[in-house]
């Protein structure tokens, strides 16, 4: 029997979304089309607007649809970047950020940007004194993730907002919400930007959206044929959008029961763990799908690997990408051996006891090879 418990990464595909893509590829027609098999293509995307918008409680003309998280991201910042280009060049954003915010990053600093990275405290957590602390008048723009995809830590974004105002009042905030929409409650209230993924809640990879404050204009990442309101031109991949409202619509239905489920395996996971001797690096705010343990001995290329040959799938927390050791681990100060075997364990609704129970036992036995 397989148990998968690396959701953060991506999730199965969930039917409804897969029925959903069959059906828009059935109805093949191009949504900028005026003839019948055009307008109901469009009515399509249409009713995925109306559902990704809802679930935000915002207007559906704040989202657009995108490739991706890591193209709404792009979009986002270089948009903002160029949006308050008048206030400065000041950008903050954390070290714990996904490489998608990262890597934008240090693509901007090239181009003339200061960028300044809050570090997280050792327990994975980010203090909102220190975001307060990197702002300044001439900040342009925050980016902040919602939820870290390492460690499952919650990011401060209500006290880091409220800093804004008082210190760069004008600058934008980006939320990272890739691993948080459809998990966690989010304050859309305070967000001038948000990006979004549709693999990591049920559906199709190649998907994402980007969530626009109403009265807020950027400049596009891509040209092309104005679609999605001008800020995302090319044919819109009616298939993972079609999936993505529906795996949408189908997580937010049972959100406050999904999210109780996952919490509940996420404490065991927890407590069972650190009764094997291992350290958990996720904090105590946490959001309830992701635990980030190190069993202290070994490298987790190992643990994968072993566990993986019993069909208990996780990733690593230090060699997630082929042998290159975590960012965020390194800024919390993770030490060496406990970097080295770290594994991240990521749950979905539809993960069960069973899975948790067959990767501590797994685990167990795997501690003992070292």
């Amino acid at each position: 029997m397989e148990h998968y418990l690396d959701n953060a990464a991506t999730t199965a595909v969930l039917p409804c979304a897969r029925e959903a893509a069959i059906a828009a590829m059935d109805n093949f027609g191009n949504p900028g089309s005026l003839h019948a098999i055009g307008t109901a293509a469009r009515k399509v995307l249409d009713d995925s607007r109306k559902t990704v918008a809802a679930a935000l409680s915002v207007k559906p003309a704040c989202v657009t649809f995108t490739s991706g998280g890591s193209e709404s991201t792009n979009t986002a910042l270089r948009g903002a970047v160029h949006k308050n280009k008048h206030l400065g060049k000041h950008i903050v954003s954390t070290q714990i950020e996904h490489d998608a915010t990262l890597n934008t990053l240090k693509a901007l600093q090239s181009q003339g940007y200061e960028v300044t990275l809050v570090a997280p405290e050792m327990d994975g957590s980010v203090s909102a004194e220190a975001i307060r602390a990197a702002l300044r008048p001439d900040t342009a723009v925050v980016s902040l993730m919602a939820v870290c995809n390492e460690t499952g830590a919650v990011l401060p974004l209500r006290e880091a907002k409220a800093a804004m105002q008082q210190i760069c009042p004008k600058a934008l905030l980006h939320v990272d919400a890739v691993q948080a929409f459809c998990k966690i409650d989010l304050p859309m209230d305070i967000v001038d930007l948000m990006s979004l993924s549709a693999h990591k809640l049920g559906g199709l990879k190649g998907s994402g959206a980007l969530y626009v404050r109403e009265g807020l204009h950027l400049q596009p990442l891509i040209y092309g044929g104005n679609q999605e309101s001008g800020l995302r031109s090319g044919t819109e991949a009616m298939p993972q959008i079609a999936a993505f409202a529906a795996a949408t619509e189908a997580r937010m239905a049972n959100f406050k029961e999904h999210t109780a489920k996952m919490a509940a395996l996420r404490d065991k996971l927890m407590e069972k763990a650190r009764e094997l001797g291992c350290q958990i690096n996720t904090p105590a705010n946490c959001a309830p799908h992701i635990v980030n343990l190190s069993p202290c001995v070994g490298r987790s290329e190992v643990y994968i690997r072993v566990l993986s040959d019993q069909g208990i799938y996780v990733s690593g927390g230090s060699a997630c990408s082929r042998g290159k050791k975590s960012h965020v681990l390194t800024a919390m100060r993770v030490s060496g051996k406990n970097a080295d075997a770290a594994l991240r364990v990521s749950l979905c609704p539809e993960s069960t006891e069973e899975d948790v129970d067959a990767f501590l036992a797994a685990l167990s036995a795997a501690k003992k090879m070292f």
